[in-house]
């Protein structure tokens, strides 16, 4: 009897130390939706003599209040080689948010004219998670509107 009682003893005791290891443990999640997640935005022109332009943008949310964005350009051959291609460099901000709104405000170099423009980015993401509105705005320019699909 006495050693029945030894084992289940011992059993709930290795049960018990199982079951509470650091792996278990859950971890505090952000409650920042934006945190990690990637975005692209892709817009192809109709072929004309057998060639197409892609337009991409994309955001990535490092972390919780750093973001990148790039923009790439490419002609696409009719046999889907490419052309001639051209990405931007990467554009390092910092955001806020609220919610399921985030906005960003940095200052972007025009390449022709040499001149500092400050822009400002407001993305509000959709209640499914799947989709990101952009608007940008910069100064003495129309504000543009873009919708970007979840890569990641």
């Amino acid at each position: 009897m006495k050693l029945k009682y030894i084992f289940t003893i011992l059993g709930v005791m290795l049960l018990g130390l199982t079951a509470c290891g650091k792996k278990d443990t859950p971890k505090t999640a952000s409650n920042n939706p934006f945190a990690g997640t990637q975005w692209e935005y892709i817009q192809s022109s109709a072929e004309e003599q057998g060639e197409r332009e892609v337009l991409t943008d994309e955001i990535h949310f490092l972390d919780e209040t750093h973001l990148v964005y790039q923009h790439s350009y490419k002609v696409v051959k009719k046999d889907g080689s490419i052309k001639e291609s051209s990405k931007s460099d990467k554009i390092e901000a910092t955001y806020t948010y609220n919610g399921l709104v985030a906005t960003s405000s940095f200052t972007v170099v025009d390449k022709e004219t040499g001149k500092q423009q400050k822009a400002k980015l407001i993305l509000t993401m959709d209640e499914a998670k799947q989709k990101l509105t952009g608007v940008a705005s910069s100064e003495g320019e129309e504000d543009q509107t873009i919708t970007f699909t979840r890569k990641k």
